[in-house]
């Protein structure tokens, strides 16, 4: 019993020494109000974090669909959704992760009633989220 109590002793102040590593990657989750399926991408309308105030941002989908993609789209049921987290590597964005209701219908989806001028917001090199 001395022995198991002095070797969990040993391991709490080894894990108590031994400094974290951290991390080169931080997320920011922003908060979906609305997302827009077009042909050319995705034009997502969220609540910044530091306001009430809602921003946009256009996400091409030649941003998704790939292993080495800097988007990747989850569907799903869950009750937070939508959502995207961003993931950050220093001040610049390293990819995405779009959490959006399975189904369509849902409320947080909506339509554009054409792609006329859309061509210039989706012609984008990265992601810009404002906050």
């Amino acid at each position: 019993m001395k022995k198991v109590a002095l070797t969990l002793l040993v391991l709490v102040v080894v894990a108590m020494v031994v400094p974290a590593q951290e991390s080169e990657f931080y997320v920011t989750t922003l908060y979906i109000e609305k997302i827009y399926a077009t042909t050319l991408g995705y034009r997502i309308d969220y609540r910044r974090p530091s306001s009430l105030l809602l921003a946009t941002t256009y996400l091409p989908l030649d941003w998704f669909g790939r292993p080495d993609s800097i988007g990747r789209l989850v569907y799903g049921t869950d009750t937070n959704f939508p959502y995207v987290n961003i993931y950050w590597r220093g001040t610049e964005v390293n990819h995405f992760v779009l959490y959006v209701h399975r189904n369509l219908n849902d409320l947080s989806w909506g339509s554009l009633p054409n792609n006329d001028g859309l061509d210039s917001a989706f012609n984008v090199d990265t992601p810009q989220f404002d906050f």
